[in-house]
């Protein structure tokens, strides 16, 4: 490779014979080397890109069928991003883009090819570079071959949500890793994305039967179930048999490259970034907000509560004040049979007192008059026994 500022552009394809020479050709022109894998087209996309051997593509690697199998049997993305991220790891350039075949990548400044834009994100100190996608579909089936596919289809929708993240565009580093996210973005300790997004122009579905094709015999039956599992290749998972792939020109947008470009520039990552904080702050606000009226209803039940417990307490306090009348009434009768009892002890206690001294009385009038008139009566009895 020649010194100097070099981007390497790293393909897969499989059959897109009709527009991967538009591509391929596209990025050259703005000064972006190509790698292409094939992954095993049966088309004419290899002999396409092979015209531009030694004018801007670096080489051409086709893949080997695991198993001995036809390669047309599978389409293994997660194998294809190891090998982009092994080639990146391996070649001698500054920046990489992890590329599509259906795609034009574009600078976000009017007039300035890839290759000196993405020269001046790295001179401003950054190492990675996201990429605003669009979309484009036919709304007539008018596309010939040779066509240039930019000039045929000119109206485009926002891609899903599941396909916005694209950051594709990085520095050289050996901690790349692709896979983990489907390829939807590098990822790579200390990435720093600029923050103006690059454009992406895609066309997936270039007409009717290109669609068919591509849709029903060239991708559904190649799709990975584990990766399917992983929620990868779903794009065409609501295309039936004999659905149109024409778009109504009502459902999309006319391309007008100065008005993208100009919303780029307005929505760039630091807009978005800071559009993003203040709606988490809204929604933290109306989160609140809620919660603090659902406090208020609780404050308002308990209350309300309260309320109807201090009636309750209220009337068991009434309760308590006369039950405490009625105990003091009953204490003070108590206290007058207390005194009536302590009155007949006390008179009982003079009984007793009159009855011992009665007794004394007896005890006394016993000892000294009994023995003495009753002597004769013992000594006459004494007698009568003796005889």
């Amino acid at each position: 490779m020649s010194p100097g500022f070099s981007v390497v552009a790293i393909i897969a394809a499989y059959n897109e014979a009709d527009i991967i020479g538009h591509v391929v050709g596209d990025l050259i022109t703005q000064g972006v080397r190509v790698y292409f894998l094939d992954d095993g087209s049966t088309d004419q996309t290899v002999a396409t890109v092979e015209k531009y051997l030694g004018r801007g593509v670096l080489a051409i690697e086709r893949r080997a069928a695991p198993d001995a199998r036809d390669a047309a049997s599978g389409f293994e993305w997660e194998r294809i991003l190891l090998r982009k991220t092994q080639i990146a790891r391996e070649i001698d350039a500054d920046w990489f883009i992890h590329h599509d075949a259906d795609e034009f990548r574009e600078s976000p400044w009017p007039g300035v090819p890839l290759l000196d834009a993405i020269r001046r994100v790295d001179a401003l100190g950054f190492n990675a570079i996201d990429f605003a996608g669009l979309d484009f579909f036919p709304v007539r089936d008018n596309l010939r071959a040779g066509d240039d596919v930019r000039d045929a289809l000119t109206s485009y929708a926002e891609p899903a949500a599941y396909d916005r993240l694209q950051i594709r565009c990085w520095k050289k580093t050996d901690e790349l890793d692709l896979a983990s996210s489907g390829g939807h973005e590098a990822r790579f300790a200390g990435r720093n994305v600029f923050p103006l997004r690059f454009l992406m122009r895609h066309y997936p579905i270039r007409g009717q039967v290109h669609g068919e094709r591509k849709v029903f015999r060239e991708r559904r039956g190649r799709f990975n179930d584990t990766e399917r599992a992983r929620g990868w290749h779903v794009q065409y998972d609501d295309v039936r048999e004999g659905d149109s792939f024409l778009r109504d020109a009502a459902t999309l947008t006319p391309y007008d490259p100065d008005a993208v470009r100009l919303q780029l520039a307005l929505r760039h990552r630091g807009v978005e970034a800071l559009e993003k904080s203040l709606k988490d702050a809204e929604t933290a606000v109306e989160t609140q907000g809620r919660e603090l009226e659902r406090y208020r209803e609780q404050l308002a039940r308990t209350l309300a509560d309260l309320s109807a417990r201090g009636a309750k307490i209220a009337a068991l306090e009434g309760l308590v004040e006369a039950r405490t009348v009625d105990l003091a009434a009953r204490d003070a009768e108590i206290a007058g049979l207390r005194d009536a009892l302590q009155q007949r002890l006390d008179e009982i206690e003079r009984w007793r007192a009159a009855v011992g001294d009665q007794t004394q009385r007896i005890d006394a009038l016993h000892n000294s008059l009994s023995w003495r008139w009753t002597a004769p009566a013992r000594a006459a009895y004494r007698l009568l026994r003796g005889r």
